[in-house]
């Protein structure tokens, strides 16, 4: 027992039993102070003399966490919950009084952290918090409040019992704990009112995409003319139309048909012609495509002699490509296919050559339920057997009948036929089949998006939605670290889980904001280090995977939900902080515990404007039926461009967006 300890005890029991209480100042003491002297527990009272003194016990934890090999506790948190055993030798109940310094460089108590009283938020008495009562033997325990506790930082606690009228007359021994570190500091700018709306189109890669083609199939498709080669058998004569593969064309060759292209009448599709857009590949957009696989056609002219033996004096070459536009708030689309006479033309494998100009003439058509007008030419479909090298364009107009159906696929089905002059008499052959759309440009028309502006679309194209960062950057850091760090990837092109569009025709998305963010949650729940941006704003609770759509955590599995848990609670909690002017902070949660980022949600307290305000034009300007028309389970991307340079990697992720 210390000194003054002791010295305490004779002066109660020369005084009748009473001790008036110390005074709470904040004047430091030293080691040695007796726990009577500041009784924060309640006043001291000696009622019997030979009344037993309460005692700590030696079983100091700090949770949650556990004890590391150098006796320090791990606590996974900066509002541990702090305990210890107590008896008293009356079998009296009993609690205990923590107190909580900072330690030194080399572990030792330093300086008394002043606590604040976890159930008033205020100053506690002291600057110590005090357990309810246990029965003797029991476990004391207090959770401290958050503030209180810097992250990744040692403290030492140690305890003092007290059973409602005598006090412990020294203190436990010292346990020391280590707090948490943060796992996530992202450094944000002010959030710009004023920022411009993003221009969603610059974002929308063309997609490659694949269609059924004319390649090797069975004999009875060879039979109904889904072969490779068509061929029509006029007697002393033969033509036929055989169908190659993009791989038959040369690099100097596709770059012939790309240069042809790009001289020719404006395209339907514009983009088609960008650098990124390769010659032998098949390109969409959610409104356009681009087919630019040149497919080689060759129109064949053979001869029958007169010992029975077939000859093919020469060939006329071609290269092909497609481009079709759509519009989401139309009925109506356009194909355009191009012809490209390739470089020679006309190939001779004999003394005879090619008998006359080849004409050549495609067919598109469209099913069910769709209507096809007469191609529209833009230079000749004919072509003369020398020197002539000219592309000509046949247009398409297609019209979806619909009726009464809400959604019809539409599949796209190209023929081409030719003929040649020969003996004074015009060859023909019979169409060769080129392919069809299936699958990917197989076109989705609906009036379901839209009853009064029925329009078509690819389906198979996925959109990317891009936030505006420049005006709520705490709401697209919270979306990226979720997005970057959590195994499901939600809306993640990179990982190929894209987000599933989940309608209000379908399921109300309150419901399922309601499970990861119920009503008030981040006033009454959220981090109180939450930063409105000013006076006219409040807190509000943000969440991502997003709560329209089937990748949201509150989306039932039973209903085709794909991360279903059973709370918020569940989910990577973080917050959003302006901690100086034009310095705004997205942090994990340091009062729970650190992420494992195997949690499959995030859920974020911030700024409401930042929180609504990132979500508010998706309607109107990404699912809207005049833009990319999502209907149910549309699948699509969430892409972050300012967030390229962060390393998402690491345990901990720290990053300063936009990049210094």
């Amino acid at each position: 027992m210390s000194k003054l300890a002791v010295a305490t005890v004779a002066i109660m029991l020369l005084g009748g039993g009473s001790i008036a209480a110390a005074d709470s100042s904040d004047e430091t003491l030293g080691w040695d102070h007796s726990p009577a002297s500041r009784p924060a527990a309640g006043p001291e009272v000696l009622t019997k003399a030979n009344n037993h003194r309460p005692e700590s016990g030696k079983n100091l934890k700090a949770a949650p966490g556990a004890k590391g090999p150098n006796g320090v506790w791990q606590v996974n948190s900066t509002t541990p919950t702090l305990s210890n055993t107590v008896t008293d030798g009356d079998g009296d109940t009993a609690n205990l009084t923590f107190e909580v310094y900072t330690t030194d460089a080399s572990g030792n108590p330093k300086s008394q952290v002043k606590l604040t009283n976890p159930d008033t938020g205020k100053p506690a008495a002291y600057g110590v918090v005090v357990s309810s009562f246990v029965t003797s033997g029991g476990t004391a325990k207090v959770t401290l409040h958050y503030g209180d506790l810097k992250a990744n930082t040692t403290y030492a606690f140690r305890t003092s019992a007290y059973d409602g009228g005598l006090y412990e007359t020294d203190w436990s021994a010292w346990a020391k704990f280590t707090t948490r570190g943060r796992a996530v500091d992202i450094k944000l700018p002010e959030p710009n009112k004023s920022a411009p709306a993003v221009d969603l189109d610059k974002y929308q890669e063309p997609q490659v995409g694949t269609r059924t083609w004319p390649k090797d199939v069975a004999r009875a498709a060879k039979d109904a003319g889904k072969g490779r080669e068509t061929c029509t058998d006029h007697g002393q004569k033969i033509t036929c139309i055989e169908v190659g593969k993009p791989s038959d064309l040369s690099a100097k060759e596709k770059q012939h048909v790309a240069n042809k292209l790009r001289a020719g009448s404006g395209d339907l599709v514009p983009w088609c012609n960008d650098t990124g857009v390769s010659v032998g590949k098949d390109y969409l957009k959610r409104d356009s495509a681009c087919l630019k696989w040149a497919t080689p056609i060759v129109f064949k002219y053979l001869v029958k002699a007169p010992d029975g033996k077939i000859y093919n004096p020469a060939d006329a070459h071609f290269a092909s490509a497609i481009e079709i536009k759509l519009d989401p708030v139309s009925r109506k689309f356009t194909q355009r296919f191009a012809l490209v006479p390739m470089d020679p033309f006309i190939v001779e494998h004999g003394t005879v050559g090619m008998p006359g100009p080849v004409t050549m003439i495609p067919t598109f058509k469209c099913s069910p339920e769709c209507t096809t007008a007469a191609p529209v030419w833009d230079g000749s479909p004919t072509w003369q057997q020398k020197g002539d090298f000219h592309t000509a364009y046949a247009t398409f107009n297609h019209e979806w009948t619909g009726g009464t159906a809400k959604k019809t696929s539409l599949q796209l089905d190209w023929t081409i036929a030719g003929t040649v002059q020969g003996g004074g008499q015009e060859i023909e052959n019979d169409p060769q089949w080129l392919g069809n759309s299936t699958p990917d440009f197989d076109i989705r028309c609906d009036s379901i998006a839209s009853a009064t502006s029925p329009g078509c679309v690819f389906s198979a194209y996925k959109p990317t939605w891009v936030m505006n960062f420049a005006k709520t950057p705490a709401a697209v850091a919270h979306a990226w670290l979720i997005q970057s760090k959590l195994p499901n990837h939600p809306g993640s092109k990179a990982a190929g889980k894209p987000i599933k569009y989940l309608p209000a025709s379908v399921r109300d998305s309150n419901l399922n904001r309601e499970v990861i963010c119920p009503n008030n949650w981040a006033k009454n729940y959220g981090n109180p280090d939450t930063t409105p941006i000013d006076t006219s704003d409040t807190v509000s609770c943000d969440e991502f995977a997003y709560a329209a759509s089937y990748n949201s955590g509150g989306m039932p599995a039973s209903l085709g939900g794909m991360n279903e848990v059973d709370t918020g609670n569940d989910c990577v909690q973080t917050h959003a902080s302006r901690v100086a002017p034009g310095d705004w902070r997205l942090y994990d949660d340091t009062r729970t515990a650190a992420p494992t980022w195997k949690e499959v949600c995030g859920r974020s307290s911030m700024s409401n404007y930042q929180n609504t305000q990132s979500m508010q034009p998706f309607s109107g300007t990404f699912s809207s039926p005049s833009k990319y028309r999502l209907l149910d389970k549309d699948p699509y991307w969430v892409a972050f461009p300012e967030f390229a340079h962060c390393d998402a990697s690491k345990a901990a992720v720290s990053c300063t967006v936009p990049k210094p």
